[in-house]
């Protein structure tokens, strides 16, 4: 149990949808407005493609109304019924070895969702993780997605506006709060996101010397030409494990002049058709360079959408034929459903594909966007056989909510387990938050997280 009593926590003093940081005005405004108001009919309760660009006024509609209604069901985009396709996956323990494997070492690993700048960090050094500390820092490697980048300029308030898409950045202090807890720390941070050049070259020198400092690796951002050219290796617990890390927008921002190679990207959701070939070869250049594990770490999906759209299960599943072992996704904002996938040319590798780990510290509170999964992620190294190999021997999936702790008067935001949560809140506005939760919760994982079982 977490040690706050649960009549001090309620939900984080933050906006629950998009619209306080909508700057639009003028007749950009009004046509958002009016694409609104004819969503009013529920057209957008379903999941559509609608084009991504932040100069069309449909496609900030779309945006901003999937962050007032987050799109809960699957739909048939493309003629796949998601829903179906996932609803084998939704629970959250997955035992994956064969029968056969004979283990001899195991090694655990914690892998986590974004991390942004979310009211009350500023009092939360070494409490935000009080409650999920071992879930996170207890495992051998630990993993998440750091999507707010350091700058040495004035950290700029997030706005959307029609000059530019929302910036988000961290001070030293809120930085500090959200990569460690009690002198522990993430052990891997992924730097290719859609926020990575909010402060162009700067924003990322300035982030990578500062994660130098405390020696914490990250993936997904080249320091050099060379880099960019050779397999991400990175050796831990006596494991070397491949990382190949790509973000599917860097939000229309430039380059800088002459790196086109800084950040990995792949244009996942702005073309029909974008070429992942790049990211087949960077998995097939870990398995040359003598990995034992590949993990393929991406920032894509489509923002407020509680299922992944079918063209990425496709993507997924051609990362796993390639040699992937571990496909890890965030950027939605919400959670999504995990899948299990056995690749046609190794049938006994189980594949876990987490299509989004959600926001683990959010800029809007919401319900389901409060909501994330700690992904728990069991590594054997033994003999299969005859063979000495490595594999993903289990996967547990936690649902946690982000909510805020009275501390005296001043807000102090707190992870705690949504087990805990929906256990130990027992009335008023919060009970219904939770409640909320939890429903989203099911959508994602099924009911089987709650303390008596499923219901």
């Amino acid at each position: 149990m977490t040690d706050t009593p649960f009549s001090k926590l309620r939900p984080v003093s933050m906006p629950r949808d998009a619209r306080p940081i909508m700057k639009f005005t003028g007749e950009l405004a009004n046509a958002i407005e009016q694409h609104l108001s004819a969503a009013s009919d529920g057209r957008w309760d379903v999941p559509v493609d609608v084009k991504l660009d932040p100069r069309n006024p449909e496609s900030l509609a779309h945006w901003l109304y999937k962050s007032i209604n987050p799109v809960a069901k699957g739909g048939g985009r493309a003629g796949v019924d998601i829903e179906a396709l996932l609803k084998p996956f939704r629970k959250t323990r997955f035992d994956l070895l064969p029968a056969d494997f004979a283990v001899e070492a195991e090694i655990s690993m914690s892998a986590s969702g974004d991390l942004m700048c979310t009211p009350g960090l500023d009092g939360a050094k070494d409490r935000l993780f009080q409650s999920v500390d071992d879930l996170i820092f207890g495992a051998d490697i630990s993993y998440a997605n750091l999507e707010s980048t350091l700058t040495t300029e004035e950290v700029e308030p997030t706005e959307f506006t029609a000059e530019s898409t929302p910036k988000i950045n961290l001070t030293p202090m809120q930085y500090e709060t959200v990569v460690s807890h009690k002198g522990r720390r993430f052990d891997v941070v992924h730097l290719a996101n859609n926020h990575i050049l909010d402060c162009g070259e700067e924003g990322i020198l300035t982030t990578l010397a500062r994660l130098d400092q405390d020696g914490i690796s990250q993936v997904g951002v080249n320091r050099t030409k060379e880099d960019a050219e050779r397999p991400r290796v990175i050796e831990i617990k006596g494991l070397r494990i491949g990382w190949v890390a790509h973000t599917f927008s860097v939000n229309f921002k430039p380059f800088p002049q002459d790196k086109p190679w800084i950040v990995n990207m792949t244009p996942f959701h702005l073309e029909p058709d974008p070429d992942i070939s790049p990211i087949e070869l960077q998995i097939q250049a870990c398995r040359d360079a003598g990995c034992d594990l590949v993990v393929v770490a991406l920032h894509w999906g489509l923002e407020f959408e509680l299922h992944p759209h079918p063209q990425q299960v496709e993507w997924a599943h051609r990362f796993a034929e390639a040699g992937a072992d571990l496909v890890i996704g965030h950027h939605p904002h919400v959670p999504q459903p995990a899948e299990i996938y056995r690749p046609a040319v190794y049938p006994d590798r189980a594949v876990p594909i987490l299509y989004s780990l959600g926001n683990l510290s959010t800029l809007l509170s919401h319900p389901a966007m409060a909501l994330s999964l700690i992904a728990r992620i069991g590594i054997a190294k033994g003999n299969y056989r005859g063979e000495p190999v490595t594999r993903i021997a289990s996967l547990e999936l936690v649902p946690v909510g982000l909510v805020a702790e009275d501390d005296g008067g001043r807000e102090i935001t707190r992870l705690v387990p949504l087990t805990q949560l929906d256990s130990g809140v027992s009335d008023g506005p919060m009970r219904g938050y939770v409640d909320e939760m939890a429903y989203y919760a099911g959508v994602v994982v099924g009911d089987d997280w709650r303390v008596d079982g499923p219901v």
